[in-house]
């Protein structure tokens, strides 16, 4: 696997692609797919079809692409079955790039044997890039080719539930289950609402700025990349069951947190979900 080339690719279709379009965007290369929320624009049809080739070419794998799943929704079950494959997801943050705001990213992800194996996440507006994995270092990359490792969380003690800051991505709960979790407010010291860009929320962790993650829709484009930085720094990923997180069964709710604070967050969310999760 040729990192060097992953990244080179991502940084050149945005810069050739995606951004010229960045604030520019015609009313009529804007479009919604399942709801007014969930966009689809020019921008993501055409970094899709210009990075897949790519990625087929620095290794001859399935690419399993955010705008190529609505033609065929098949697709993604190649993860669970593929020896290897690429996730794709061109713009992460559709809204937020056809609204205007930086908190858009290009995310990369590479899948073996059915789970995460390596991950990239760009922000095309900073130059900052992320990757981590198995075999790969977690760091950031800035633009001008600088890098910084990730910080090391392994060795630090355990906090108490009232010390941690969190995300929470209620809106596509259950309502049930969404008005259990308002109790967890109680127990943490702040749960936030996510930036509609799993590849900044992703960020906010690895860097510090969250402590855990709470996701209920787990489109593997979106969470495969970002788990794959967040378990090389440190992180877990796991269904609220104690279940791995693996990008080939989607579906379920996971939370992503520091293995010593897991336990706890996961206990503190099926007390007031009544265990519904």
């Amino acid at each position: 696997m040729n990192t060097d080339r992953v990244e080179r690719a991502m940084r050149d279709v945005a810069d050739e692609v995606i951004r010229p379009r960045f604030r520019s965007l015609a009313d009529g290369e804007i479009s919604a797919k399942s709801g007014p929320n969930d966009l689809v624009t020019v921008a993501d049809v055409e970094a899709e079809r210009a990075l897949t080739p790519l990625l087929a070419d620095i290794e001859a794998i399935p690419v399993v692409g955010e705008e190529a799943t609505e033609l065929d929704p098949s697709l993604p079950d190649v993860l669970a079955t593929a020896s290897a494959a690429w996730t794709l997801d061109p713009v992460d943050g559709t809204w937020n790039f056809a609204h205007g705001s930086v908190e858009y990213a290009v995310m990369i992800g590479r899948v073996a044997a059915g789970d995460t194996d390596a991950g990239w996440i760009l922000h095309p507006e900073t130059g900052d890039l992320l990757r981590g994995g198995r075999a790969l270092a977690p760091e950031v990359v800035n633009g001008d080719g600088a890098v910084t490792a990730m910080r090391n969380i392994a060795g630090l003690e355990p906090r108490p539930l009232a010390q941690l800051r969190g995300m929470a991505t209620l809106t596509f709960a259950p309502g049930p289950v969404a008005e259990g979790l308002t109790g967890l407010h109680a127990d943490v010291a702040e749960i936030t609402p996510p930036r509609m860009c799993a590849g900044w929320d992703y960020c906010d962790l690895v860097n510090g700025d969250l402590d855990f993650l709470l996701y209920f829709r787990a489109k593997p484009w979106d969470h495969a990349p970002g788990v794959a930085i967040a378990r090389a720094a440190g992180h877990v990923a796991r269904h609220l069951d104690g279940a791995a997180y693996r990008p080939g069964a989607p579906g379920r709710p996971f939370l992503v947190a520091r293995a010593q604070e897991w336990d706890a967050l996961a206990a503190a969310i099926n007390r007031h979900t009544n265990h519904t999760l």
